[in-house]
């Protein structure tokens, strides 16, 4: 369930700037929810992981963040968002809504290469391994959204990269002085046996050992003064943490850059909610392997298959907790989460999530007469069900009446006048307002100029995207279009 009795999620270890190696399989055996994640248009194809903080100093007995690492620059808000970065992938650009529990850290998560953060927070910092924070906030709920580039180089020009690390890399090879030689030795075997010959292919094949060779187990722990040694050559079996550190350290011995980065497996989905539900349990250990030709960090899981297997709920109590969750999360996001950002996003959304949710309590009913039907002869637990029954539909009412009145109530509200950092955009944006047309601060400029249908609207915005999120110019023939666009848009206004 979403909600708790009360308090923080204190059993929060491996998200801090120091870990020691078996604190994620700790994490693990907890089944607490950590967040709830909605995608707000296309899931990334292919697998995708919840990233939280990378670590990329090694000890010979856990991980930290190194000097260089801890440095953080302080983000502040343009527009309402945070921009982290850009990207020239534009077209894979992802948005995540993410609903985060009160946790012992101030750890943000999101899937991995975030451009922008948009939400309630007084500050983002992004630590030198591209971690992000914001304040603590060990006894409320966060709502933000993220838009991330899930996007990797293709495979034939990560093999053909051949450039030299700039000087500041070398921190992703740092290894402590008594490191065992047999760790070397191994690695040199693995990547000799496979035929590799360029860093792409050595770190598939150190990838595939782990996954083929060994055990996964999260009873079974490396120990003694060196369990890095000792899980390779004598346990040969462990949870995440080990395969990502193994990993990470024979890729060094190799002199490639490597770090592991700490966060979480996608978790359950839950249909009825169109979210994923995570958990402790779901927390993952993962490598990440440096590219300088593309300038890019990508990922990979040397965790056998038993380690990364996604949770299936069955019968018909896990279909009525998701009923339950879904409707929480619903009264979460517009009750309990309610602020001057979803105030303005409630008039445009709630009418579409009550006819949304109506149509799952219908089928919740459905399962719960079942129940009823199956243990008919118990007394008290069809009256748990009828009491259920009923509180669903009291909540659910109100939080239709609810919804509506705020709905009305804020629907006549009209944003202030947004600056940008890009005039065209601004022009855009009060010639919409003076035809009545104003964008709400939960959706994306892109989302937005999607939903209104107008191409001139939609074609100034992918260009105010590339120009914000990309990092890119536009051409001189392009402001002339959008120019003329503009001027267009103006005298059809005024007429």
């Amino acid at each position: 369930m979403l909600s708790r009795s009360g308090g923080t999620l204190t059993n929060f270890t491996g998200f801090s700037e120091s870990v020691t190696l078996g604190e994620i399989g700790d994490l693990k055996q907890d089944n607490a929810v950590v967040m709830h994640v909605r995608f707000e248009d296309a899931q990334p194809r292919g697998g995708f992981r919840w990233r939280g903080v990378a670590l990329d100093e090694f000890t010979g007995r856990g991980w930290r963040k190194s000097p260089e690492a801890r440095r953080s620059i302080k983000k502040e808000k343009d527009r309402g968002f945070f921009q982290l970065g850009t990207t020239e992938a534009l077209h894979r650009l992802t948005t995540q809504t993410v609903f985060l529990e009160p946790i012992g850290s101030p750890a943000l998560f999101a899937a991995s290469r975030p451009v922008a953060i948009q939400g309630d927070l007084p500050f983002v910092l992004v630590d030198g391994e591209g971690s992000i924070q914001t304040r603590r906030h060990d006894f409320e709920r966060l709502i933000y959204k993220v838009l991330s580039d899930v996007s990797e180089p293709d495979e034939s020009l990560l093999r053909s990269d051949a450039r030299f690390y700039p000087a500041a890399f070398g921190r992703y090879l740092q290894l402590p002085a008594s490191i065992d030689p047999r760790i070397d030795a191994l690695a040199n075997a693995i990547v000799v046996n496979a035929h590799a010959r360029n860093r792409y292919d050595e770190a598939k094949a150190i990838e595939a050992y782990l996954q083929r060779e060994f055990g996964y187990s999260l009873q079974m722990r490396a120990s003694g003064p060196d369990p890095l040694t000792d899980f390779l050559f004598n346990v040969k079996s462990g949870h995440c943490e080990y395969f990502s550190t193994a990993m990470t350290v024979m890729l060094r011995t190799r002199g490639i850059a490597a770090r592991v980065v700490n966060g979480f497996l996608p978790g359950e989905y839950n249909d009825a909610a169109a979210a994923y539900t995570v958990r402790q349990s779901d927390a993952h250990s993962w490598v990440e392997v440096y590219f300088p030709e593309s300038q890019t960090w990508v990922t990979f899981d040397p965790t056998p298959a038993a380690g990364k297997a996604e949770p299936v709920s069955a019968g018909i109590a896990a279909q009525l907790g998701k009923y339950a969750e879904a409707l929480e999360l619903f009264w979460f996001q517009y009750v309990v989460g309610y602020d001057q950002q979803e105030q303005r996003s409630l008039a445009a959304s709630v009418s579409a999530h009550v006819n949304q949710y109506r149509g799952w309590l219908e089928r919740l009913f459905v399962a719960m007469r079942r129940t009823a039907s199956l243990y008919s002869r118990t007394i008290a637990l069809t009256g748990f069900t009828i009491a259920a029954v009923l509180l669903i539909l009291f909540v659910a009412m109100r939080a239709r009446r609810f919804g509506w009145r705020w709905a009305l109530s804020f629907k006549k509200q009209r944003e202030k006048t947004e600056t940008s950092a890009v005039v065209f955009y601004q022009r855009l944006m009060a010639l919409l307002e003076r035809r009545g047309i104003e964008r709400n601060p939960d959706l994306t400029p892109l989302e937005f100029a999607t939903g209104l249908g107008l191409q001139p609207a939609l074609q100034i915005t992918r260009a105010y995207n590339r120009v914000r999120f990309g990092g890119q110019e536009l051409s001189p023939v392009e402001l002339r279009e959008i120019e003329r666009t503009l001027n267009e848009l103006e005298r059809s206004t005024t007429q």
